[in-house]
């Protein structure tokens, strides 16, 4: 059976309307894919939690989020299938 994974991002946007996303490391799983901020939800946590502290780990920002989910999407890899949540 293969594992699931939950992960979380967030679209940051400027005063600009500029997205903030990512090119990931050729050395990364899923090199060279773009990718929004964020990362996986560990046991007993919250999506809003994980977000706020992958984007403190990640960036060194404090953000606060609404809420509220503005895409969710479940997809299936080789090794693994991944639970994408988009705040």
């Amino acid at each position: 059976m293969k594992r699931l994974v939950k992960v979380v991002a967030a679209i940051i946007e400027n005063d600009q309307q500029e997205i903030l996303c990512a090119l990931r490391s050729p050395e990364m799983s899923l090199p060279n894919m773009w990718e929004f901020p964020g990362g996986k939800v560990e046991a007993n946590e919250d999506i809003y939690s994980a977000l706020k502290r992958e984007i403190a780990e990640e960036l060194g920002c404090k953000i606060e989020t609404f809420n509220e989910v503005f895409n969710d999407n479940t997809h299936e890899y080789d090794t693994f299938i991944i639970k994408f949540d988009l705040n």
